[in-house]
Protein backbone atom coordinates (compact mmCIF):
# COMPACT_ATOMS: atom_id res chain seq x y z
CA UNK A 1 0.00 0.00 0.00
CA UNK A 2 1.20 3.67 -0.72
CA UNK A 3 1.68 5.81 1.66
CA UNK A 4 0.68 9.39 0.98
CA UNK A 5 3.10 12.17 2.21
CA UNK A 6 2.20 15.56 3.77
CA UNK A 7 -1.43 15.27 5.14
CA UNK A 8 -2.60 17.59 7.80
CA UNK A 9 -5.55 17.05 9.29
CA UNK A 10 -7.38 13.53 6.66
CA UNK A 11 -4.91 10.40 7.94
CA UNK A 12 -4.87 6.73 6.83
CA UNK A 13 -6.78 4.95 9.25
CA UNK A 14 -4.03 3.40 11.49
CA UNK A 15 -6.48 0.88 14.08
CA UNK A 16 -3.78 1.06 16.95
CA UNK A 17 -2.05 -1.58 15.54
CA UNK A 18 -4.28 -3.94 16.35
CA UNK A 19 -4.22 -7.06 14.08
CA UNK A 20 -7.87 -7.98 14.82
CA UNK A 21 -9.43 -4.96 13.17
CA UNK A 22 -11.29 -6.22 10.27
CA UNK A 23 -11.90 -3.00 8.45
CA UNK A 24 -11.32 -1.71 4.78
CA UNK A 25 -8.72 0.51 3.70
CA UNK A 26 -9.66 4.40 4.63
CA UNK A 27 -8.81 7.59 5.71
CA UNK A 28 -10.20 9.25 9.27
CA UNK A 29 -10.64 12.72 9.59
CA UNK A 30 -11.46 14.35 12.71
CA UNK A 31 -12.68 18.22 12.53
CA UNK A 32 -11.92 18.42 16.20
CA UNK A 33 -9.66 17.28 18.93
CA UNK A 34 -10.88 15.96 21.48
CA UNK A 35 -14.93 15.24 22.94
CA UNK A 36 -17.95 16.32 25.10
CA UNK A 37 -19.82 13.45 24.95
CA UNK A 38 -17.19 12.46 27.92
CA UNK A 39 -17.84 8.66 27.87
CA UNK A 40 -16.34 6.72 30.71
CA UNK A 41 -15.58 3.95 28.13
CA UNK A 42 -13.78 6.04 25.85
CA UNK A 43 -10.15 4.85 24.51
CA UNK A 44 -8.97 7.98 22.93
CA UNK A 45 -9.14 9.73 26.32
CA UNK A 46 -6.10 8.19 26.81
CA UNK A 47 -3.66 9.08 23.67
CA UNK A 48 -5.33 12.78 23.15
CA UNK A 49 -4.34 15.54 25.67
CA UNK A 50 -7.11 17.46 27.65
CA UNK A 51 -9.52 15.15 25.28
CA UNK A 52 -12.67 16.18 27.42
CA UNK A 53 -12.19 19.94 26.17
CA UNK A 54 -13.12 19.50 22.24
CA UNK A 55 -12.02 21.61 20.05
CA UNK A 56 -11.89 22.70 16.23
CA UNK A 57 -8.73 21.76 14.54
CA UNK A 58 -6.57 24.69 13.51
CA UNK A 59 -6.82 25.61 9.79
CA UNK A 60 -9.47 22.95 9.15
CA UNK A 61 -11.05 24.02 5.92
CA UNK A 62 -7.81 25.45 4.23
CA UNK A 63 -6.01 21.95 5.41
CA UNK A 64 -9.17 19.24 4.33
CA UNK A 65 -9.24 21.57 0.75
CA UNK A 66 -5.23 20.46 0.84
CA UNK A 67 -5.46 17.21 1.82
CA UNK A 68 -8.64 16.50 -0.60
CA UNK A 69 -6.73 17.11 -3.54
CA UNK A 70 -3.93 14.81 -2.34
CA UNK A 71 -6.16 11.29 -2.04
CA UNK A 72 -7.02 8.55 -4.45
CA UNK A 73 -10.66 8.54 -6.46
CA UNK A 74 -12.77 7.06 -4.57
CA UNK A 75 -11.12 7.03 -1.10
CA UNK A 76 -13.26 5.93 1.87
CA UNK A 77 -13.19 8.84 4.62
CA UNK A 78 -14.37 7.71 8.11
CA UNK A 79 -16.01 10.86 10.32
CA UNK A 80 -14.76 10.08 12.54
CA UNK A 81 -11.85 7.48 14.81
CA UNK A 82 -11.52 9.69 17.76
CA UNK A 83 -13.61 12.06 18.54
CA UNK A 84 -17.24 12.78 17.71
CA UNK A 85 -17.57 14.70 14.61
CA UNK A 86 -21.09 15.95 16.03
CA UNK A 87 -19.54 16.81 19.86
CA UNK A 88 -21.46 19.34 21.20
CA UNK A 89 -19.55 22.25 20.27
CA UNK A 90 -20.51 21.44 16.22
CA UNK A 91 -24.28 22.59 17.11
CA UNK A 92 -22.89 26.22 17.47
CA UNK A 93 -19.58 26.07 14.74
CA UNK A 94 -21.31 23.63 11.85
CA UNK A 95 -17.53 22.75 10.75
CA UNK A 96 -18.55 19.50 10.11
CA UNK A 97 -21.36 20.37 7.88
CA UNK A 98 -18.85 22.16 6.13
CA UNK A 99 -16.26 20.05 5.57
CA UNK A 100 -19.20 17.20 4.46
CA UNK A 101 -20.21 19.55 1.65
CA UNK A 102 -16.47 19.63 0.80
CA UNK A 103 -16.03 15.56 0.57
CA UNK A 104 -19.31 15.31 -1.27
CA UNK A 105 -18.20 18.41 -3.87
CA UNK A 106 -15.14 16.54 -4.13
CA UNK A 107 -16.49 12.92 -4.85
CA UNK A 108 -15.23 10.83 -1.98
CA UNK A 109 -17.00 7.72 -0.19
CA UNK A 110 -18.26 8.87 3.26
CA UNK A 111 -18.68 6.74 6.33
CA UNK A 112 -19.87 8.94 9.79
CA UNK A 113 -19.65 7.16 12.90
CA UNK A 114 -21.30 9.36 15.46
CA UNK A 115 -23.72 9.15 18.97
CA UNK A 116 -25.38 12.07 18.27
CA UNK A 117 -29.00 12.99 17.02
CA UNK A 118 -27.43 15.57 15.20
CA UNK A 119 -26.33 14.18 12.42
CA UNK A 120 -30.19 14.42 11.06
CA UNK A 121 -29.20 17.89 10.18
CA UNK A 122 -27.21 17.42 7.29
CA UNK A 123 -29.64 14.59 6.00
CA UNK A 124 -30.06 17.22 2.92
CA UNK A 125 -26.52 16.43 2.20
CA UNK A 126 -26.24 12.68 2.36
CA UNK A 127 -29.44 12.24 0.60
CA UNK A 128 -28.45 14.48 -2.11
CA UNK A 129 -24.79 13.00 -2.75
CA UNK A 130 -25.02 9.26 -1.80
CA UNK A 131 -21.96 7.09 -1.66
CA UNK A 132 -22.37 7.79 2.06
CA UNK A 133 -23.69 5.68 5.05
CA UNK A 134 -24.04 6.62 8.86
CA UNK A 135 -23.04 4.28 12.14
CA UNK A 136 -24.64 5.34 14.97
CA UNK A 137 -23.06 3.87 18.36
CA UNK A 138 -26.84 2.80 21.09
CA UNK A 139 -24.88 1.19 24.18
CA UNK A 140 -28.26 0.74 26.06
CA UNK A 141 -32.31 2.08 25.56
CA UNK A 142 -32.20 2.86 29.03
CA UNK A 143 -31.53 6.89 29.35
CA UNK A 144 -30.65 7.14 32.85
CA UNK A 145 -27.89 4.07 32.53
CA UNK A 146 -26.73 6.11 29.44
CA UNK A 147 -26.52 9.46 31.31
CA UNK A 148 -24.02 7.88 34.05
CA UNK A 149 -21.71 6.12 30.68
CA UNK A 150 -21.90 8.93 28.23
CA UNK A 151 -22.78 11.73 29.62
CA UNK A 152 -22.87 14.31 27.95
CA UNK A 153 -24.21 12.31 24.44
CA UNK A 154 -28.36 12.63 23.62
CA UNK A 155 -30.08 10.09 24.87
CA UNK A 156 -30.35 6.35 23.04
CA UNK A 157 -33.98 7.69 22.73
CA UNK A 158 -33.12 10.22 20.35
CA UNK A 159 -30.23 8.57 18.52
CA UNK A 160 -33.38 5.85 17.53
CA UNK A 161 -35.07 8.52 16.38
CA UNK A 162 -32.54 9.87 14.57
CA UNK A 163 -31.51 6.10 12.79
CA UNK A 164 -35.70 6.12 11.91
CA UNK A 165 -34.90 9.62 10.36
CA UNK A 166 -32.16 8.79 8.30
CA UNK A 167 -33.38 5.66 7.15
CA UNK A 168 -36.62 7.06 5.99
CA UNK A 169 -34.77 9.38 3.88
CA UNK A 170 -33.16 6.12 2.28
CA UNK A 171 -29.70 6.79 4.20
CA UNK A 172 -27.91 3.52 4.79
CA UNK A 173 -27.45 3.02 8.85
CA UNK A 174 -25.66 1.17 10.80
CA UNK A 175 -25.73 0.49 14.83
CA UNK A 176 -22.85 0.31 16.85
CA UNK A 177 -24.13 -1.68 20.28
CA UNK A 178 -20.57 -1.19 21.46
CA UNK A 179 -18.90 -1.75 24.22
CA UNK A 180 -20.85 -4.59 25.82
CA UNK A 181 -19.89 -4.17 29.63
CA UNK A 182 -20.38 -6.95 31.81
CA UNK A 183 -22.34 -6.58 34.85
CA UNK A 184 -23.59 -2.85 33.23
CA UNK A 185 -25.51 -3.51 29.77
CA UNK A 186 -24.87 -7.13 29.06
CA UNK A 187 -28.31 -9.24 29.79
CA UNK A 188 -29.90 -10.78 27.31
CA UNK A 189 -32.99 -9.16 28.09
CA UNK A 190 -31.79 -5.82 27.88
CA UNK A 191 -29.65 -6.93 24.33
CA UNK A 192 -32.89 -8.67 22.70
CA UNK A 193 -35.49 -5.07 23.72
CA UNK A 194 -32.43 -2.66 22.02
CA UNK A 195 -32.22 -5.02 18.78
CA UNK A 196 -35.54 -4.98 17.83
CA UNK A 197 -36.16 -1.27 18.37
CA UNK A 198 -33.04 -0.62 16.30
CA UNK A 199 -34.42 -3.56 13.84
CA UNK A 200 -37.80 -1.77 13.69
CA UNK A 201 -35.85 2.05 13.10
CA UNK A 202 -34.91 0.34 9.63
CA UNK A 203 -31.15 -0.02 10.35
CA UNK A 204 -29.44 -2.41 8.07
CA UNK A 205 -26.75 -3.33 10.66
CA UNK A 206 -25.51 -4.44 13.86
CA UNK A 207 -21.83 -4.12 14.60
CA UNK A 208 -20.96 -5.36 17.93
CA UNK A 209 -17.96 -5.26 20.42
CA UNK A 210 -17.35 -6.00 24.02
CA UNK A 211 -15.51 -3.33 26.11
CA UNK A 212 -11.78 -3.15 26.23
CA UNK A 213 -10.30 -1.69 29.50
CA UNK A 214 -7.19 0.73 29.25
CA UNK A 215 -6.30 1.81 33.04
CA UNK A 216 -8.98 4.86 33.05
CA UNK A 217 -11.77 4.39 32.19
CA UNK A 218 -11.90 1.12 33.95
CA UNK A 219 -11.17 2.85 37.18
CA UNK A 220 -13.86 5.36 35.85
CA UNK A 221 -16.48 2.53 35.47
CA UNK A 222 -15.87 0.73 39.10
CA UNK A 223 -16.25 4.51 40.16
CA UNK A 224 -19.38 4.66 38.55
CA UNK A 225 -20.60 1.24 38.84
CA UNK A 226 -19.52 0.01 42.09
CA UNK A 227 -21.71 -3.10 42.17
CA UNK A 228 -20.45 -4.32 39.11
CA UNK A 229 -16.82 -3.60 40.24
CA UNK A 230 -15.61 -7.11 41.43
CA UNK A 231 -17.31 -8.95 38.20
CA UNK A 232 -15.09 -6.25 36.20
CA UNK A 233 -11.75 -6.71 38.55
CA UNK A 234 -12.41 -10.35 38.10
CA UNK A 235 -12.77 -10.43 34.20
CA UNK A 236 -9.97 -7.84 33.44
CA UNK A 237 -7.32 -7.58 36.20
CA UNK A 238 -7.48 -11.40 36.96
CA UNK A 239 -8.79 -13.68 33.84
CA UNK A 240 -7.50 -10.58 31.35
CA UNK A 241 -5.90 -10.90 27.58
CA UNK A 242 -3.83 -7.97 26.77
CA UNK A 243 -4.33 -7.31 22.90
CA UNK A 244 -2.36 -4.68 21.27
CA UNK A 245 -2.27 -2.20 24.37
CA UNK A 246 -5.83 -3.09 25.31
CA UNK A 247 -7.29 -5.81 28.61
CA UNK A 248 -9.79 -7.90 26.98
CA UNK A 249 -12.43 -10.32 29.07
CA UNK A 250 -11.88 -13.93 28.57
CA UNK A 251 -12.02 -15.21 24.96
CA UNK A 252 -14.68 -17.39 25.36
CA UNK A 253 -16.73 -15.26 27.41
CA UNK A 254 -16.37 -12.63 24.73
CA UNK A 255 -17.60 -15.55 21.87
CA UNK A 256 -20.74 -15.93 24.02
CA UNK A 257 -21.68 -12.42 23.73
CA UNK A 258 -21.10 -11.86 20.30
CA UNK A 259 -22.97 -14.89 19.51
CA UNK A 260 -26.00 -13.96 21.15
CA UNK A 261 -26.19 -10.76 19.68
CA UNK A 262 -25.68 -11.90 16.32
CA UNK A 263 -28.32 -15.01 16.92
CA UNK A 264 -30.72 -11.86 18.04
CA UNK A 265 -29.55 -9.44 14.88
CA UNK A 266 -30.09 -12.24 12.28
CA UNK A 267 -33.29 -12.72 14.32
CA UNK A 268 -34.49 -9.60 12.59
CA UNK A 269 -33.35 -10.12 9.27
CA UNK A 270 -29.91 -7.37 9.94
CA UNK A 271 -26.38 -7.98 8.81
CA UNK A 272 -24.25 -8.39 11.93
CA UNK A 273 -20.22 -7.89 12.09
CA UNK A 274 -18.19 -7.79 15.57
CA UNK A 275 -15.23 -4.90 15.84
CA UNK A 276 -11.63 -5.82 16.93
CA UNK A 277 -12.49 -8.82 18.20
CA UNK A 278 -10.96 -11.65 15.95
CA UNK A 279 -13.67 -13.91 14.98
CA UNK A 280 -13.88 -12.76 11.87
CA UNK A 281 -16.05 -16.52 11.12
CA UNK A 282 -18.97 -14.32 12.74
CA UNK A 283 -19.23 -11.77 10.14
CA UNK A 284 -22.17 -11.70 7.92
CA UNK A 285 -20.00 -12.60 4.43
CA UNK A 286 -19.21 -9.36 2.05
CA UNK A 287 -20.14 -7.09 5.00
CA UNK A 288 -17.22 -4.70 6.40
CA UNK A 289 -17.21 -4.30 10.49
CA UNK A 290 -17.36 -0.28 10.31
CA UNK A 291 -20.53 -0.04 8.27
CA UNK A 292 -19.33 1.49 5.22
CA UNK A 293 -20.16 -1.43 2.66
CA UNK A 294 -23.28 0.73 2.53
CA UNK A 295 -21.37 4.06 1.27
CA UNK A 296 -19.39 1.89 -1.28
CA UNK A 297 -22.82 0.37 -2.59
CA UNK A 298 -24.34 3.90 -3.27
CA UNK A 299 -23.43 5.79 -6.11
Amino acid sequence: MVRIRGLRVIREFDPWSSPLCTCPHKFTLNPYTGCGHHCIYCYARSYIRNFDNPRPKAGLIVNVLRDLSKLPKNALISMSESSDPYTPPERELVLTRRVLKLIAEAGFKLLIVTKSDLVVRDADILERYGKSAVAITITTLNDDKAKLIEPNAPPPSSRLRAVQELSRRGIPVTVRVDPIIPGINDSEEELRELIKEVADTGAVQITTSTYKARADSLSKLIRTFPKAAELLKKLYLVEGERHSGYIYMPKQLRLRYLLLVKKIAESHGIAFSTCREGFRFLNTPGIYCDGSTYAFMRT
